[in-house]
């Protein structure tokens, strides 16, 4: 019996954000797009469920409509805390705006892999990548064989498949990247998260985001993100820096667990729903690693490092990423991949370079409590620095427009939110909000 062979323009593998969007974007255009993923939808992903400015806008590009995601929650104010106790509200929207949300991985992630069955992809999930060969000279086809026996033909690779990338691990075997390179690019000075759900949330970590800082976390920071039906995402991201051990890591995230602070948010009868999962997140994005094999692969994502160094966010730059891949792809011709490396390199390096410099900038500040201590006290300054302030955390306005006057104009702290009308026309609620969005 002769394995099933799948001719197409492009596959991706890995269906998260950043090869959803990528495939979504690449079936638009007119090509013809496999996607593969180990995993079937949907699926659980290790994650704090926030959903930058950033990411919506991207996601409103794509045409994803937050009512297709069940667990979509409008947030409207965070709440900061320094390791010295003190605490700044910060304004996150304006009156019937949403400018940052949470929501579910399961369900955001199961949303865009149907979009990208709405455009055309041709889905495998449940599907591991086991072999891919890049065949030479350049005009040769890309072979990803999965399971199942089934083998994809295409002339392009997007590798979207996470911080221990398949693709790349494949690729090393044949002499590409030593392993023992891989795994310091995903684990050196990148950051570490664990992440659990609390339910029967009662306390005020059942209507905003609450971010909060202690001295054993930095640098880093621990997090309450309000879900619908009183139920948290909490969590705490630390940088892996010299020295510091799995042991350390997981030890800091028992003493939160147990400490009086997030007790008093959650509330007397909240209580943990299930295990709770970690998961490096590599931070080191360069454009020169961004392609490989004359670029007919792409990495994307987290396979390509593009998570925020200072926060760990990385919903946004995934979609930014996947979404510059596609258009990098579709841009040029297929004997003209070297160009899609080159114009995709650019991308990254336009919209994610000076992005990345700020958050590293951001994260040696948060190294001390004195530093955290001084952004804490001028961002509670006044009404204007309040709102502000969180509006540049959460990427409402871009966090790289102090350092880039080209980007300054009249009107630049004033970006239109994503969704226009979402509240109104959709039936969403803020917060804790008890009720279903409307399907």
């Amino acid at each position: 019996r002769m394995s099933p062979v799948i001719e197409s323009d492009v596959v991706v593998v890995g269906a998260g954000p950043a090869g959803s969007s990528a495939a979504t974007t690449l079936a638009r255009a007119g090509l013809d797009v496999v996607m593969v993923d180990r995993a079937r939808f949907p699926r659980d992903k290790c994650c704090g469920d926030g959903l930058t400015a950033g990411a919506l806008r991207r996601l409103d590009v794509l045409g994803l409509r937050p009512a297709a995601v069940q667990s979509f929650t409008p947030v409207d104010t965070i709440e900061v805390r320094s390791p010295r106790g003190t605490t700044a509200e910060l304004p996150l929207a304006r009156p019937g705006a949403c400018h940052v949300a949470v929501a579910r991985r399961v369900d955001l992630d199961a949303a865009l892999v149907e979009l990208a069955r709405e455009a055309g992809v041709t889905v495998l999930d449940g599907h591991a990548l086991e072999q891919i060969v890049i065949e030479e000279p350049a005009d040769r086809a890309c072979i990803a064989r999965v399971a199942g026996d089934i083998t994809v033909r295409a002339r392009a690779v997007v590798a979207a498949d996470g911080a221990w990338s398949r693709v790349r691990s494949l690729l090393a075997a044949v002499g590409h990247e030593g392993r023992a390179t891989r795994r310091g690019r995903v684990l050196a000075g990148g950051l570490h998260a664990f992440r659990a759900y609390a339910t029967q949330v009662t306390g005020p970590g059942a209507e905003r985001m609450w971010v909060w800082f202690t001295p054993q976390l930095l640098p880093g920071y621990a997090w309450s993100f309000p879900l619908r039906d009183g139920t948290a995402n909490i969590g705490i991201c630390m940088r892996r820096v010299e020295g510091v051990t799995g042991h350390d890591l997981a030890d800091a995230w028992r003493d939160e667990l147990a400490g009086s602070f997030l007790r008093s948010l959650l509330g007397p009868r909240a209580a943990i729903a299930g295990a709770a999962r970690s998961w490096p997140i590599p931070t080191g994005i360069d454009p020169v690693t961004t392609s490989s094999h004359g670029g007919r692969v792409l990495y994307v994502g987290d396979a390509a490092g593009a998570a925020d160094p200072s926060t760990g966010e990385g919903i946004a730059q995934a979609l930014e990423t996947g979404m510059a891949a596609a258009e990098a792809l579709v841009a040029t011709e297929a004997r003209a991949l070297g160009e899609s490396a080159a114009r995709y390199a650019l991308d990254v390096r336009q919209q994610l370079a000076v992005e990345h410099r700020v958050g590293r900038a951001l994260a040696a500040l948060a190294t001390h409590p004195t530093g955290i201590e001084a952004v804490v006290r001028v961002a509670n300054h006044n009404s204007w620095t309040r709102l502000n302030a969180g509006r540049w955390l959460f990427d409402v306005v871009p966090r790289s427009l102090p350092f880039t006057p080209s980007r300054w104009r009249r009107g630049a702290l004033h970006l239109g939110a994503p969704y226009p009308g979402l509240l109104e026309h959709e039936g969403l609620e803020r917060g804790a909000a008890r009720g279903e969005s409307s399907r």
